[in-house]
C-alpha cells in the first residue's frame, strides 16, 4: 500500500535536498526562505537537520566560529534550532578545551 506525501513532506524533503546543494554564499538566504515556510515545525526541523550536517562538518575547523555566529543571528527567534546551535558552540568550545589540557 502506497503511502501518499503530504506538501510538507515533499517541502522538508526539497529543503533538505537545497541545503546539500547550497554554496556558503547561499547559505543564509535559504535559511531564511525556509524559515518563512508556514508550517514552522517542518522548517524548523530542516534547519535543525542543516545545522547538525553542517556544525559536525566544520566543528573543528576554523571557520565554525563565524560561521556560527552567521547562523545564530538567523535563527535567534526560532527556539528549536538556536538551541541546537547553541549545543553544537559548546561541544565546540569543550573539545578546544580538552585539548588545550
Amino acid at each position: 500500500m502506497a503511502v501518499a506525501v503530504t506538501g510538507e513532506h515533499e517541502r522538508y524533503a526539497r529543503s533538505l535536498l537545497e541545503f546539500a546543494n547550497v554554496s556558503d554564499d547561499g547559505e543564509p538566504d535559504l535559511v531564511r526562505t525556509v524559515l518563512t515556510d508556514p508550517d514552522r515545525v517542518m522548517a524548523e526541523s530542516a534547519i535543525v537537520r542543516h545545522l547538525d550536517l553542517r556544525a559536525a562538518a566544520l566543528l573543528t575547523g576554523p571557520g565554525f566560529p563565524a560561521w556560527a555566529a552567521r547562523m545564530g543571528a538567523l535563527v535567534a527567534d526560532h527556539r528549536f534550532p538556536a538551541r541546537r546551535l547553541r549545543e553544537w558552540v559548546l561541544l565546540r568550545a569543550t573539545r578546544a578545551g580538552w585539548r588545550a589540557s
